[in-house]
């Protein structure tokens, strides 16, 4: 979503209120892909929070609700889950001369990281924010602390009862383990 500043950059206003929800397939900025597992529903961001100007200084804060849905890393079911994080971003008015991001070895310092630039007395903060929702996500997400998953033989949803392929495996000896067998029936 574009949010004027116009008012901010005229120092009519020191502070701008705002809310608005957004669909990541559907906004005015090229944003970074989820993984393929993770779907966020229609309007499934919302983004709530102010813009502050402060002696010349703009600064973007907001807190995000992401709700989403994704499959459980042990039985693959459905997940829907809700994250929710603060974000904060610098405003720059103005294009930088020279490029300052590289120190005197040449490895990037990460100075102009958290910043978002103004377009026309505009500014695009989607791009920004779904990156955040990529880096804020879990890395696997369970349906349950306990969820037993799949039976690595079938393929059966454990939760849903015992499908017998741990009991045939423990009948079944590797021919080249039978020696062992024998061991284990007589100890002495």
């Amino acid at each position: 979503m574009k949010i004027d500043i116009c008012e901010l950059m005229n120092r009519r206003l020191d502070r701008i209120d705002f809310a608005y929800r957004f669909d990541p397939r559907h906004t005015d900025a090229e944003c970074v892909l989820l993984p393929e597992d993770v779907v966020i529903p229609d309007d499934g961001i919302s983004v709530c929070g102010s813009i502050t100007d402060t002696l010349g200084c703009m600064t973007f804060r907001a807190t995000v609700t992401v709700s989403y849905v994704t499959a459980c890393a042990r039985c693959l079911d459905e997940v829907r889950e809700e994250l929710e994080f603060d974000f904060e971003r610098m405003i720059l008015t103005e294009a930088i001369e020279s490029d300052n991001s590289f120190d005197e070895d040449e490895e990037w310092d990460g100075e102009l990281d958290d910043v978002l630039y103004v377009n026309e007395a505009k500014i695009i903060p989607d791009a920004d924010i779904m990156e955040e929702i990529s880096l804020e996500l879990p890395s696997f997400v369970l349906c349950s602390d306990d969820c037993p998953g799949l039976c690595p033989t079938c393929g059966h949803r454990l939760a849903d009862g015992d499908c017998g392929c741990a009991a045939k495996a423990k009948k079944e000896i590797d021919p080249r383990l039978a020696i062992l067998q024998k061991l284990l029936d007589n100890p002495e």
